[in-house]
Formats: C-alpha cells, structure tokens, sequence
C-alpha cells in the first residue's frame, strides 16, 4: 500500500502534538510527586514543635525554592572592623565589654548557621534545663561544606539571656533565656549570625541511632574503660565501633574520664553527629520514615514547615548532602583555650576575641575581628590557670 504524503505542517504539528503529550504526562507525574512528598513531609512535620518566635520566617520565601535551587553565589558583604578588648581589669569587665562593644556581627547569603542543642533533661524542651551540646551545623554554599564547631558549655562568659544580667557558664544562658537566650549568647560572644536552632532531649538520640542501626565511632581505650566500668556494656576500643543507641549516649557525655575538660568531650559528640549524618545520607526510605518518626517527637525549632520543605528540597536539588563535612577543634587550641576557676567553679576560660576570630574564618572564610599585638588578653585576667 502507497504510503499517504503529509505535508511538512501537518509533520510538524503532529510532532508537536506528541511532545505536548509528553510534557503533559511528566507535568502530571512531577505535580503527583510533589503533592506525594509535601503530603508526607506535612504529616511528619505536624509532630514537630515549632516555635513561633523564628526571626528568620522570611529568610526562604515559604513554597517557592526556585530562586535558591539554582544555586546562586551572592556578593559578600563588607563589614565596619571590629577591635579587641583595649581596656579591662578583671575577667569579667573583659568579659561585658566584649559582648557589648557593638561590633557588626558577620553573615552571609552563601551561609546557612544552624545551631543544634542537645538538652539535658527529658522536659528540658518546655520547662528551661540546660543546653548540655551546643553544636554549630554551618552550610557554606560558596566552599561547598558543611562545618562543626563546638562551643563549650562551661566557657565562662557574660550574659544577658531572658533579661537576667549576669556572668556565667555559657550552657546556663539557656536555662534563663531558651533557645533565644543561647543564640544571642553565642552571637554576641563569637560574632556570628544564627539563622536558626534545632533543639532535642538527648534521650531522643537513643532511639534515633538505633533506627539508623547505630553509629560508627572511635573509640580510645581509656573511653572504653570508663563506659565498661560505669554500666553493663562491653565495649571494645577500636578506630570503627558500631555504638547502639544507649552506648553513643553514654559516650557522648562522658566527662570525668578526661583531663582537657569539655575538649574531648566535644569531639565525642562531632564524632558521633558525623556518623549520624553519614547514616542518613546511606539510609532508607524505611528507615528514614522512622527516624523522622521519631525526631520530630522531640525536637523544638523556629523553622517553619516551609522553610524545612524549601531547604530539603534544596538539599536534594543541590547536593548538599555531598558536601565536605569538616569538624573544627580549634577553639581547644592552646592559645585560645584554657581551664581555670572562678571562686571555687571549674570552667573553661577562652580567649572570646581570638575564637570569634577563628570561627568567623572557618564559617565564612574571612573576618573583620582586629587583633592587635598589645591587647589584653583574658588570660593575664584570672589567677588560678591550669597550664
């Protein structure tokens, strides 16, 4: 049979018919999916308690991700110098002027800081208790990382967390003040911008590693000694142990077994996040549904449904998963650290300009704290040093 000629119109338009088709079958699919995946993530996000107070409500237009899934690199900002501490006669007039001097704390577009608080006690959510791990989550979409960094809760320091005026351990700016109360601590003391907090019970991570299958630590022998003889596990030292849930907990918050006060006890708990992040980039869909089960349980936040949905969907768009994840130990570097005591309370003492300093580099590579040579320097201020 004659094959019927077709014009080069009547080709055309049934081509474009057949992708018009297409268009639509993937338009449909996509919507599916989107309605699918924010149905599921709505239900998970309803067991979260969301605190209403975020100052960032408008930091990701709420539904739209198309603006930051391109992925843009912004123009970074040039901030007004900051100068230490010129004049002070005792520890805590250092302390006050540095949190009060007005200098411009630093942000960026290209950086997201998330501050993570593990609280120590099982209502510490709704009734005040103490921020036991402060843990700064901090995405740099310039450099492609994701850094850790660690404040020591015992830093003593100034604050004025809820209203209450007063010089203390830096996990207490909490207990007065909340989630606010700690943030604006730690802005004011280390001069950064926080975008956001995440707040969880630690009893919570025990059945949030166990649906991932646990964790993958090292483990020294001395930590492993002291976890063994202070309950029923039996633990085996080794550079990869598989910790269950129980196990991690108690390793996270071991302290009396370490001489550097809150320095080892730090980088057990960036160790362990680590892991855990690594876990949830292998995990399953099941196992994934169980850890948001669980997490949104107990976790408090000021970000909104919204923004959650928008930065995940980031994540997925971006890959920023895939990210360098790099832990920081500086801030128990000599020069910046010490241990000392106020009246008859071991705390860690740091030298606030020289940290700020140090974190401003590692969050956004670059710094507008000046250190001069002849500062004061916090050290010189306390009597009783452990060298």
């Amino acid at each position: 049979m004659k094959k019927e000629k077709r014009s080069v119109s009547d080709f055309l338009w049934k081509d474009k018919k057949r992708r018009a088709k297409n268009f639509y079958f993937l338009l449909t699919f996509f919507l599916v999916f989107v309605t699918v995946v924010f149905g599921f993530l709505n239900s998970k996000l309803d067991k979260i308690q969301l605190d209403s107070g975020n100052k960032n409500n408008n930091k990701v237009t709420s539904g739209n991700i198309s603006s930051e899934s391109t992925q843009p690199i912004y123009d970074e900002k040039d901030f007004a110098l900051m100068q230490a501490i010129s004049k002070a006669g005792t520890l805590n007039e250092f302390l006050y002027e540095w949190s009060n001097n007005h200098g411009e704390i630093y942000s960026s577009k290209n950086v997201i800081n998330v501050l993570l608080l593990g609280l120590d006690s099982d209502d510490a959510l709704e009734n005040g208790g103490r921020s036991d791990s402060m843990i700064l989550v901090s995405l740099n979409k310039k450099t492609k990382q994701i850094n850790l960094i660690s404040f020591f809760r015992d830093a003593w320091c100034y604050t004025n967390a809820g209203g209450y005026d007063t010089y203390n351990k830096m996990n207490a700016s909490y207990y007065y003040g909340g989630p606010s109360g700690v943030i604006d601590t730690i802005e004011k003391n280390y001069k950064i911008d926080i975008d956001y907090y995440v707040a969880v019970d630690f009893s919570s991570f025990v059945d949030i590693i166990n649906a991932l299958g646990g964790v993958t630590v090292e483990v020294q022998q001395y930590e492993a000694d002291y976890i063994n003889s202070t309950t029923l596990f039996n633990i085996v030292p080794g550079p990869a142990v598989k910790l269950k849930g129980i196990e991690a907990l108690c390793f996270s918050r071991i302290r009396q077994s370490d001489s550097d006060s809150d320095v080892s006890r730090t980088r057990r708990q960036r160790m362990v996040i680590t892991s855990l992040f690594n876990s949830i980039k292998d995990a399953s869909i099941s196992q994934l549904n169980d850890v948001l089960d669980l997490l949104f349980q107990y976790v408090k936040t000021d970000l909104t449904k919204m923004q959650i949905i928008s930065y995940a969907t980031q994540a997925l768009a971006n890959g920023w998963l895939n990210y360098e994840l790099v832990s920081h130990s500086f801030l128990s570097e000599k020069d910046v650290f010490r241990t000392g005591y106020v009246g008859d309370s071991s705390v860690v003492i740091l030298d606030f300009p020289l940290a700020a300093q140090r974190v401003q580099n590692a969050v956004y590579g670059d710094t507008n704290i000046v250190l001069d040579e002849n500062r004061i320097k916090i050290f010189d201020l306390v009597s009783r040093l452990d060298d």
